[in-house]
Formats: C-alpha cells, structure tokens, sequence
C-alpha cells in the first residue's frame, strides 16, 4: 500500500507539476519574450498538446492503480472521482478544445475574421478549464486518502 502511495504521488507530482510549469510558467514566458505571437501561440498550443498526452497518461495510470487497490471501493472515494475529472476534463481539452482552437486560428489566419469571436470564446473556455483542473490537480497533491493516510511508514 505504501508503494501505491508513492507511486501515486509520483504521478500526481508530475502530472500536476507539468500543468503549472507549463500552463503559467512556460507559456507566458513565451508571449513574453517572443516578437511573433502567432509564433507564441504555435508553441503554447504544443506544450499544452505535450501536457495533455502526460495528464491522459498519468490520469489513466492513477486510476487504473486506485481500482486495482481499492476494488469495489474506489468508489466511495472523492480523491477517486475527482481523478475520473481531471481525465474527463484533459480529454475535453484535448479532444474537442484544442483541435477547435487551431482549426479557429488557421481561418484567421487565412484571412477568415468572422471567426475571431469563436476563437475568443474557445480561447477564453480553455483558459478556464486549464485553470480548473489545475486546482482539481493541486487539490489532489495536498490530500491523500482517508485509508491511505491511516498507513504507518
């Protein structure tokens, strides 16, 4: 049981980890330092693909292991289900959102500004859900299980 837990918080180290190094370190040093925004927001729209394939995978992993450890169980514990919605969120983000926002930017960019609306919209949603999960994710890092944390070391 104690290598669950540190496995677990391995994963949520890095998986949580990865989403504020990018999300708010990263990327706005990017619009920062770089002259060419559509530059930046090439590379903003890479390091968020690159974190959302790390999230899937770390989210699957994490939840696998929890129904492994738990069984039936799982189920009854919160640190589960809000695993189950950063995976949900991440694969919203990732599935529909970010492939929306660069089919949205590539019509700007040909020319096509009918569509700067709906990409300020799904700008500003993605935004939002980055920002919620990201404190689903930090929420996780500082709790643990009840059963978990009854475990002497």
């Amino acid at each position: 049981m104690v290598s669950n837990l540190l496995g677990e918080r391995l994963l949520l180290t890095l998986w949580v980890g990865s989403l504020f190094a990018i999300g708010y370190i990263a990327v706005p040093m990017a619009f920062a330092t770089l002259d060419d925004v559509i530059l930046a927001g090439n590379y903003a729209g890479d390091l968020f693909s690159a974190v959302n394939i790390l999230g899937l995978g770390c989210g699957t992993i994490l939840l696998i292991s929890k129904i492994v450890t738990y069984g039936q169980q799982v189920l009854s514990l919160w640190r589960f289900w809000l695993m189950v919605i950063m995976v949900l969120l991440t694969l919203i983000f990732s599935v529909y959102l970010q492939p929306e926002i660069a089919a949205t930017k590539e019509l700007i960019h040909l020319g096509d500004l009918s569509v700067v609306k709906h990409f300020d919209t799904l700008h500003a949603m993605s935004k939002n859900l980055y920002i919620l999960i990201s404190l689903l994710g930090l929420a996780l890092v500082v709790s643990s299980d009840k059963q978990v944390s009854e475990v002497k070391v």
